[in-house]
């Protein structure tokens, strides 16, 4: 058990983050693999998995080359709540080299270093410039068409519990977090993390509390001296939601598979240019740009330039794919 001290000052800045690098990292850990238990990473991957670009295999290989975590120097930190993924890994570019070697040391063991982390040791900046780009490779490929839904999500879990924490104190909020954290009176939250014992003190810092989407049945602490710990923990279930669904079938995802499903039912509503296709679908212009570029090649939709703008609509082909393939209603 770990027990984190809380002081006024800790309790003042204790703050709700949320982070697409954590998703990414929380996504694609062990490969999207819990044991068959229908988890959100899971479900996730078994379709991510099939739009992976080659780009992105260094990330992965970093992200999974050891059973018992990734270098604390992945987790991204920096003073913003609402993060964006390029100030994350503008973060992790800037990592020292010292610290990228004292960080992957600890996985070491009688077999040696896991060979991508000795791999990312040895090449410097560049090792760090690498898995950078595979990692915005996979979050603009696999991640952004949800990214909206689940930010929704941790929004709205935040909101909730910001409301306890504004009617019985931030104590109370804390100890709602999982059932193995436990606030006590004197200050304490008692955190039940495998073998590991200790006491830390945060230092005034406070804690950054970051709610995770993919993260359902357990709860990470990173704690150091020189930088605000943090909680990674699981967003509160819906009572009414089970803990595995199947989701009903969408043809048109099947066929583009749900990024450029979504891409596509987003243009069916009028024309638009990709800035604004970018805002519909609440990812950057760029990948709003790739989307509509693979659309475009398989004839769904038609591109015009109006000035120093384009236009992107449907095709009578991508309206026709459209009507035969409605979306799925509702999960109840």
């Amino acid at each position: 058990m770990i027990a984190l001290r809380f002081g006024v000052a800790d309790l003042a800045r204790t703050r709700f983050v949320i982070s697409p690098l954590d998703h990414l990292l929380a996504g694609s850990a062990r490969l999207g693999v819990h044991q068959g238990n229908g988890s959100r990473s899971e479900r996730w991957w078994r379709d991510a998995r099939r739009h992976v670009p080659h780009r992105a295999v260094r990330f992965l290989e970093v992200v999974n080359a050891s059973p018992i975590g990734i270098p604390d120097f992945m987790v991204a930190d920096l003073d913003a709540v609402r993060r964006q993924l390029t100030d994350e890994l503008d973060v992790l570019l800037s990592v020292p080299q010292q610290t990228v070697e004292e960080g992957v040391a600890i996985f070491g063991n009688r077999l040696g270093l896991p060979a991508a982390l000795a791999r990312l040791r040895d090449d410097g900046s560049r090792g760090l410039r690498e898995v950078s780009d595979g990692a915005w490779a996979l979050f603009q490929a696999c991640l952004a068409p949800d990214w909206p839904d689940i930010r929704r999500a941790l929004e709205a879990d935040i909101a909730a519990r910001a409301r306890t924490a504004a009617r019985s104190g931030i104590g109370e909020m804390l100890g709602t977090l999982h059932p193995k954290a436990v606030w006590r009176d004197e200050g304490v939250l008692e955190c039940t993390l495998g073998e590991l014992e200790g006491s830390f003190e945060l230092g005034g810092r406070g804690l950054e509390l970051r709610p995770n989407y993919f993260v359902q049945r357990s709860i990470s602490l990173l704690a150091e001296p020189d930088r605000q710990s943090l909680l990674l923990h699981p967003i509160a279930l819906p009572a009414a939601e089970p803990a595995a669904r199947t989701p009903a079938a969408d043809g048109l995802a099947a066929v583009l598979g749900p990024a450029r499903a979504r891409v596509l039912r987003a243009i069916a509503g009028s024309a638009c240019s990709t800035t604004e296709l970018a805002q519909r679908l609440g990812v950057t212009p760029p990948s709003a740009s790739a989307h509509a570029t693979a659309l475009r090649a398989a004839g769904l939709i038609a591109t015009q330039r109006e000035g120093k703008q384009v236009r992107h609509a449907l095709t009578d082909v991508g309206h026709d794919l459209l009507l035969d393939n409605p979306p799925p209603p509702p999960q109840a």
